[in-house]
């Protein structure tokens, strides 16, 4: 019963979120020390994690990145991304001035940290 209860709760945290800003990642127009090599390495997600990640990116990032930032739609594609996972987190909290707004209303700590990790786990299709 509590490993069904668990996810259910999540969801419906993120489904609460819905309703926010639409989230838009890009490391375009980013100066060229902002995008240091370390930390590109793509990040390592448990299953329990990507599907606690797709949630949230499904209720907030979906708006503007297609496929849950696999393909550019309003927004740039994620998978690949040159920012690194602290850079991300940066992006996602503070936002990017006529690009995307903060989600630190939105989104704690913890959940923008899954994400970062989330959008640097992503492979981008050949």
């Amino acid at each position: 019963m509590t490993s069904i209860r668990a996810p259910f709760r999540f969801l419906v945290l993120a489904g609460g979120l819905l309703f926010s800003p639409a989230l838009a990642l890009s490391a375009d127009n980013q100066p060229p020390d902002q995008k240091s090599g370390a930390g590109d390495a793509p990040a390592s997600v448990t299953e329990e994690e990507r599907t606690a990640a797709k949630a949230i990116f499904g209720a907030q990032c979906g708006w503007c990145h297609g496929n849950f930032g696999m393909t550019a739609d309003k927004g740039p594609a994620l998978a690949g991304t040159q920012m690194t996972e602290h850079e991300v987190q940066e992006r996602i909290r503070n936002g990017k001035s006529g690009y995307m707004p903060s989600f630190r209303k939105f989104l704690n700590d913890d959940q923008i940290a899954l994400m970062a990790k989330y959008i640097k786990s992503l492979k981008p299709q050949d």
